[in-house]
Formats: structure tokens, sequence, C-alpha cells
């Protein structure tokens, strides 16, 4: 029997994650219903044609307890929102940020685990990155749960506390926007030597692509990207002649300090709640 889950919000990540699930190939078996809990339902149209989903406006809509509830809610919110459903007994894990393990033990006080997962939108394509964290030791049950909905998504990996999941969201919840930054801006350089607007977002976007594909395929390999780098970069070639603007304006520093902004800032929405 698949799981029942109930996903609270359907935004950018929680559609993500539920086009994720449906497109599984054991989707089937591994998920029986998913009982979506959005007052709000701009992002209904993908998953009208699959019957397992079905939407409801509060928790007292539901035919009963889930298995599990995903929380993929804005962090301002929880506050309100997870009252509501403090009655289930179901298996309780948010993708919320800046939210502490702490945080949701004051509200669920039984002695049921809690956990916290930071995924990335490539979850959409299986793709992601999916940073996880639990309160306690998780039962085999919930870790079937946790591998039912996280394993198959992306590249998984288990952290031991709040504060390196603040560093992984800085690094891979919020790196894809780092990455879709720096594929517009190489659009705009290759518009700026003439091309075609549509040419140019084409050639960096399979750029990227490309390039990441052969850096992860070659990465099971040992091989690393500087490494890459290294082999295609002649001397007083065309990419050395690149590389060495990008280094003179300090492209490394550049990506440090945008990463320890995001970090600061997860750890900032942790320390508001706490000054409420």
């Amino acid at each position: 029997m698949g799981l029942k889950l109930a996903l609270v919000g359907c935004g950018n990540m929680g559609s993500a994650l539920l086009k994720g699930w449906l497109t599984l190939s054991n989707s089937m078996e591994s998920f029986s219903s998913f009982w979506i809990i959005n007052p709000h339902r701009e992002n209904v149209a993908p998953f009208l044609k699959d019957k397992r989903v079905q939407w409801f406006s509060t928790p007292d809509e539901l035919p009963h307890s889930p298995d599990v509830i995903i929380f993929a809610v804005k962090p301002l919110i929880l506050d309100e929102v997870l009252p509501l459903y403090t009655t289930f007994d179901s298996f309780i894990i948010s993708i919320a940020s800046g939210r502490p393990l702490a945080f949701y033990e004051t509200i669920f006080t039984s002695s049921r685990p809690i956990l916290r997962v930071m995924p990335n939108t490539p979850v959409e394509f299986h793709k992601g990155v999916i940073g996880l964290l639990a309160d306690m030791t998780l039962k085999p049950k919930h870790m079937n749960i946790v591998k039912m909905c996280f394993q198959e998504l992306g590249f998984c990996l288990w952290v031991q506390s709040d504060d390196e999941l603040d560093k992984l969201t800085a690094i891979s919840g919020s790196g894809p926007a780092y990455i879709f930054y720096m594929m517009e801006a190489l659009a705009k350089a290759a518009e700026s030597l003439g091309f075609h607007e549509e040419t140019a977002m084409a050639l960096a976007i399979n750029t990227f692509w490309g390039a990441s594909n052969y850096a992860h395929e070659t990465f099971a390999l040992g091989q690393r990207p500087e490494e890459h780098r290294q082999r295609v970069t002649s001397p007083q070639g065309t990419t050395a002649a690149a590389l060495k603007v990008l280094e003179t304006g300090k492209f490394y520093n550049l990506i440090e300090r945008a990463v320890d902004a995001a970090y600061t800032r997860a750890k900032e929405q942790a320390d508001e709640r706490k000054s409420l």
C-alpha cells in the first residue's frame, strides 16, 4: 500500500516536489494519495490528470490522517499553520528554511520524530540536492518514508545540526539561482557579440548543461572541475584570456561573499523567530 502524503502549500518548491513524485518510475507503487492543502491553486493545471491528487482548503477536509505531512509554506506563516495539524498522528516534515528543529518541537510535543529537509527545485526532474536533518533517531518506518519521498529525487545528504542545514541552504538550496544568474550573464554576453536573444540563451543554457553533465559523470571517476578547467585552458589562448578577467575581478571571492550572505540570512531568520 502506497503512502498517503499531505502537502501543505504548493508554491514553487511544493509543486516541484509534487511533479517529481508524480513522475517517478515507481510512483504508483510508492504513493496512493497526494492531499494538497492549498487555498490558492495557481499551480493546479499540471496535476489535473492524476486521480491521486486531491485539493483541500483546510486540514479539516482531509478524509483521515495521512502517513506524512510535508510543510512547504513560507517560514513567516508557520506559526499560524502548524497548530492546525497537531491532532494528526503523522510523520512531520518541513522544507521551510530558517526555523530550527526546536521550533517544531515546541508545537508538536509528542515523542514522534520531526524532519527538516532542504531540497532545491531540480527535484522536479529528479536532479535535486536534498539536505536532511532529524531531531532523533528515525525508526525503520520513518526511514522508509524518507527514502520513498526523497531518495529518487536527487542527491541526498544527512547533516547533523540546524547550522549545517543553513550552510547547505546557502550552497544548494539557493544555488540554482546563482547558476541561473550566471546563465543570464553568459547569454547577455553572447548578445553583446551580436547573437540573437533566443540563440544567445540557447548557447548559454546548453553550455552549462554540457559542462555540468561532464563534471557530474567524471566526478564519479575521481576527476574534479578544476582539472577540466586546466585541461581546456591553453596557455595564452582564448579561455586563458577570459579566465584572467574573472580572476582579476576576484570571481571566487564574489561567489564566497554571496554564499556567506545567504548563510547569514538563514541564521537571521532563526534569530528573528527567537525575538518574537
